[in-house]
């Protein structure tokens, strides 16, 4: 089915963008560093998280450790991290938290008949699961372009639009795409296959360093969902 031009692909980044792990997903990446690696996170240079995708951070933990990324160790390296990240998630002194607003602009656009819902985001398919069913969002979002279909977050853009348009049987034209992101990866992202970025300044950008890159709209955060679902829908 072809997509009305009024209907609109809206791709929600995670990290920074819907939540705030407080920790979690930078403690889990430096746990398995510890089991599997065999070094301890004090020694490695520190993680560089905003906007980056897990393969890019795991190639380079790989690298500051001095050792080769092989297929099997990779494998290791993934199974370690998650599951420390769900322990983490799971820990009764866990400071992670939603972001304001994600949960009413999340109900809002998904009783809407013109939004289709889904994420393009550098967590790993299964990373991804586990931050948004801790808070019990997962549900809003069909699929999307994940970690696992690449280190260039450019790349995972196009992924994400084919697997939602499978999802929804609809055409979606680079017009119609929406990405919601808080870094200038997300910007990129988004010109690089020729769809518009609203970006929020509730990670570690503000909105002049996110106006300046060229983005869509900038917003302070989420909090007005009828002001975003009318900039969305126009």
């Amino acid at each position: 089915m072809s997509g009305s031009p009024k209907h609109r692909l809206l791709l929600f980044d995670i990290d920074g963008t819907l939540l705030d792990t407080g920790g979690a997903g930078a403690g889990a990446l430096l746990d398995a560093a510890e089991e599997v690696l065999g070094v301890l996170r004090e020694d490695l240079p520190p993680l560089d998280l905003a906007g980056a995708t897990d393969g890019g951070v795991i190639r380079k933990l790989f690298a500051d450790a001095g050792q080769p990324l092989q297929p099997d160790r990779a494998e290791a390296y993934y199974a370690s991290y998650l599951g420390h990240l769900q322990r983490r998630v799971r820990h009764d002194e866990f400071a992670g938290r939603l972001l304001g607003g994600v949960v009413d602009l999340l109900a809002q656009v998904g009783q809407e008949d013109r939004f289709s819902v889904g994420l393009l985001t550098g967590n790993i398919r299964r990373g991804a699961v586990i931050k948004l069913e801790r808070f019990g969002i997962h549900g809003h979002f069909l699929d999307g372009g994940f970690g696992d279909d690449g280190e260039d977050r450019n790349h995972l853009g196009p992924v994400a639009v084919r697997r939602m348009a499978q999802a929804t049987q609809r055409h979606f034209t680079p017009e119609q795409v929406i990405v919601i992101g808080d870094t200038p990866r997300d910007v990129a992202c988004a010109h690089a296959m020729g769809a518009r970025c609203l970006a929020v300044a509730t990670g570690k950008f503000d909105h002049p360093s996110l106006q300046s890159l060229g983005a869509w709209r900038v917003e302070e955060n989420l909090h007005d969902a009828a002001r975003l679902i009318e900039a969305f829908a126009a």
